[in-house]
């Protein structure tokens, strides 16, 4: 035998016997180490999602736990199905080899998912438009796991709220507060069926009070909160520590992180009861000069030259009040009424102040070129259907 050979059996030796201690070891210690580790591992209790909802003595007032429990029985989880068009995008220079008609549009079912609570005993179901819209089909399961067929008694685009009925009697009802007194910081609840994930509970504070999803630096009615809000909690209520419903989950912003924001109570108290009444929603006359409008991009400044970016860029509505009296896409208002603006609020401010009928003059940038126009305020016709809803495209989980 070489010296080579036994150098090799010599350390293949070695590794064998190292192999067989260390064999030997994890055999005697394996069982206690499995033990051990069992004891760390308290089993696993399945949650019961059918429970009556009753109130727990045992909680302290104004908790989470507390609140969870007094609103969630009023809670309600609404599935829609909708029949919806859509047409496929194919390259002109392709669309001979299909059949005749094939870029008709073609159909296919929808299905969404939303919250809601239950505002009164005998079946209505307060929600979010952009839940209920379009809807052929609704079915509204309750805290308890019993579903029903809803229907929709009306909807306001312009709010984004809407009543759904069911034929069901001695419901709970969510009792609601007053969002009046809501200072910041205060913490909230929010419930609601996140990605069908039923009576999820989470809390926070109240952020900020009168937040406008169209601006962030202007006044609104919009409640934001830090309190986790997804996909699914659309409609769900937002309560206060005593279980007082003070806000309805409506959006949240997409790629961030704790900033959602709810309809105040008192807002969604008057619009419900409008709708249940008069299947409507009735509010005063507006004043509409019949413009989009928005501030001046740098782009734009920089090439009509201006010194600076103060004024609003339009688009024209067709039919409007600023179609009829000649102004343009594109057209750059200075002023109304001899007062200069800065911005796009600026111009929406001077406008909401005014009333229908008057006429408004506007100094207007057009080619380089300032001019003067003169425009009568209409009424602001009535949001009816989702591509006037003022919420559109502002990144909430609508979508349900």
């Amino acid at each position: 035998m070489n010296q080579s050979l036994k150098k090799f059996l010599s350390y293949f030796g070695v590794a064998i016997l190292a192999s067989a201690i260390t064999a030997i070891i994890f055999f005697a210690l394996a069982p206690a180490l499995v033990n051990k580790m069992n004891n760390q591992t308290p089993p696993v209790t399945p949650v019961n999602y059918k429970n009556t909802g009753k109130m727990d003595s045992n909680l302290e007032a104004n908790s989470v736990s507390y609140a969870r429990n007094k609103v969630a029985p009023a809670v309600v989880y609404i599935n829609t199905t909708s029949i919806v068009n859509e047409s496929i995008d194919i390259p002109y220079q392709f669309r001979d080899f299909f059949p005749p008609g094939f870029f008709n549009g073609q159909q296919r079912v929808q299905s969404g998912a939303g919250s809601g609570f239950i505002i009164r005993k005998d079946g209505y179901i307060l929600t979010n438009e952009h839940v209920v819209r379009n809807a052929q089909k609704l079915q509204v399961t309750l805290f308890t796991g019993k579903k029903y067929d809803g229907r929709v008694i009306g909807t306001d685009p312009q709010t984004d709220l809407a009543v759904v009925k069911i034929n069901a009697n001695d419901l709970p009802v969510a009792e609601m507060g007053d969002s009046a007194k809501l200072t910041p910081g205060q913490w909230v609840v929010a419930i609601g069926n996140p990605y069908g994930f039923h009576d999820t509970v989470t809390a926070g504070i109240i952020s900020a009070l009168g937040r406008s999803l169209e601006d962030p630096d202007a006044h609104g009615n919009l409640i934001q909160t830090d309190a986790a809000i997804n996909p699914g909690n659309s409609g769900g209520p937002l309560a206060d520590l005593s279980g007082k419903v003070i806000g309805i989950n409506e959006a949240i912003i997409q790629n961030a992180q704790g900033i959602g924001f709810a309809i105040p109570i008192n807002l969604a108290k008057r619009i419900s009861q409008d709708i249940i009444e008069k299947g409507k929603v009735q509010r005063p006359e507006t004043p509409w000069l019949g413009v989009s409008i928005g501030d001046i991009p740098d782009q734009i400044a920089s090439y009509y030259g201006l010194a600076n970016k103060d004024g609003a860029i339009i688009r024209v509505i067709p039919d409007g009040p600023a179609a009829k009296a000649g102004l343009q896409d594109g057209d750059i208002i200075k002023e109304v009424d001899h007062q200069k603006v800065k911005n796009a609020q600026g111009v929406i401010k001077i406008i909401k102040s005014s009333k229908v009928g008057k006429v408004v003059e506007l100094l207007i940038l057009r080619n380089g070129r300032l001019e003067a126009v003169k425009v009568k305020l209409e009424a602001q016709p009535q949001v009816t259907n989702e591509s006037s809803n003022r919420r559109q495209g502002l990144s909430p989980f609508f979508g349900n």
